[in-house]
């Protein structure tokens, strides 16, 4: 009979769900699904100076956003629960008093010790291959504390013991805590899972991901407007790689894919750019319509819905977060403020000559109907009449009804601004020059 595939997160609650705790969800995720195994959730909250009330429900909304359905957890029923640790403290001090009788353990300073066997312990790591350590190396170490509660070694194989976890896929970081806790599997006499030891997310320096150098609270990339197939899709590609070599695919092609061979033993870095290159790659696959939802709640400065109708050809392809959707179209509400500077320096001429051009301007463009193709028909038309330099002149058109030197296409802003707001602003900077 083949044993069921079950694996855990365990988080603490400590206020954000923090990115890299996300990526190792991800992988359990994905290893569970591809197994029609089990996927649980368990808190770590004996940390009594780190837990922070509510911080649970932070990690669970997280969790929901990204689509990461656990089978298990605190928040639904399961067969081995409870999914908290704190809920658990009775389980621990049994199998401590267990240990005590066999002479494996010691009380001292009212904190229980495990004694430490000689020779070595070593297993065969599903993406490091085999890993040894001489025990001679490790002290003998607290499994419950003087306050009562279990330190992490003990109750981390307490509950995975209990909870029937086949495979442990954790960060590298738990390494040097691995040989601690076979010795504690033996000496209860527990089958030993199987372990998978992730690369560690770094930054751009190779310094541990933190949040001193990177945002690492998942509510602050929902906030910012990415989407969360993107984030999945980019965290998929920290550590592994697609068999074709794909660097956009859905988490379906994850799961079918996933084997911890393909899973690479250096750590990858984080690096935010690539995220924001997917999220724009994810944005412009999402029909106008789903864009608009997505919108809605990044919409601050309150663009009604048909003028957001007509806005959204013109960004989709430039916008790369949802939260720069404000950024990107104030313009087309609110009157820009003309930097003197910027128009000279990008406009490529002085004050007299700016004035002229738009002087020139506004004598035809009352006539043309205002549509993108005949406004560009004109615009070019006067360029070659007058012999304008081009790209200058376009260029200060733009910042004159913009303020911006990077926008969505000129001729296509001047109709959905529409005829009066575009005279309107040539006019003010004919009257400041």
């Amino acid at each position: 009979m083949i044993k069921e595939i079950r694996v855990r997160i365990a988080p603490s609650p400590t206020g954000l769900a923090h990115v890299g705790n996300i990526y190792i969800a991800l992988y359990n995720f994905a290893f569970a699904r591809q197994n029609k195994g089990k996927f649980v959730l368990r808190i770590e909250d004996t940390d009594m100076k780190r837990h922070v009330p509510e911080a649970e429900k932070v990690i669970y909304k997280a969790l929901k956003w990204l689509g990461l359905k656990y089978d298990e957890g605190p928040d639904i029923d399961g067969p081995f629960g409870p999914y908290r640790q704190s809920e658990r403290l009775k389980e621990y001090q049994k199998h401590v008093q267990q240990l005590i009788d066999k002479d494996l353990a010691y009380e001292k300073e009212g904190a229980i010790w495990f004694k430490v066997s000689t020779g070595k312990t070593s297993w065969n790591d599903l993406v490091r291959n085999k890993i040894e350590f001489e025990n001679d190396q490790i002290k003998d170490f607290v499994i419950l504390k003087s306050d009562k509660y279990p330190s992490y070694n003990f109750a981390v194989v307490v509950d995975d013991w209990l909870m029937k976890i086949s495979h442990i896929i954790r960060a590298e970081e738990h390494i040097s805590n691995t040989p601690r806790q076979i010795m504690l599997y033996q000496a209860l006499g527990a089958e030993i899972p199987q372990f998978a030891h992730l690369p560690l997310l770094r930054n751009q320096d190779h310094s541990k991901i933190s949040k001193r150098k990177n945002p690492v609270a998942i509510s602050w990339y929902q906030e910012q407007g990415y989407l969360p197939e993107a984030l999945i899709n980019f965290l998929c590609l920290l550590g592994w790689s697609h068999p074709e070599g794909k660097d956009v695919f859905p988490i379906e092609e994850f799961i079918k894919n996933f084997s911890f061979e393909r899973i690479s033993k250096s750590a990858p870095i984080f690096d935010l750019k690539k995220l924001d290159w997917l999220n724009g790659v994810y944005l412009r696959k999402k029909t106008d319509k789903e864009l608009k939802d997505l919108i809605k709640p990044f919409n601050k400065e309150g663009i009604s819905f048909d003028l957001i109708d007509k806005i959204i050809p013109l960004i989709k392809e430039r916008m790369v977060k949802l939260s720069e959707f404000d950024t990107l179209t104030e313009f087309f509400i609110k009157e820009p403020k003309i930097e003197e500077k910027l128009i000279l320096e990008k406009g490529g001429k002085d004050k007299k000559i700016i004035k002229e051009e738009f002087e020139k301007v506004l004598e035809g463009i009352e006539e043309i109907k205002w549509t993108r193709g005949d406004l560009e028909e004109f615009f070019r038309s006067l360029v070659q009449k007058q012999n304008y330099h081009l790209g200058k002149f376009f260029m200060a058109i733009r910042i004159a009804l913009t303020g911006k030197i990077a926008t969505p296409p000129l001729f296509e802003t001047m109709e959905v601004l529409g005829k009066e707001k575009t005279l309107k602003r040539l006019k003010k900077v004919i009257d400041d020059f």
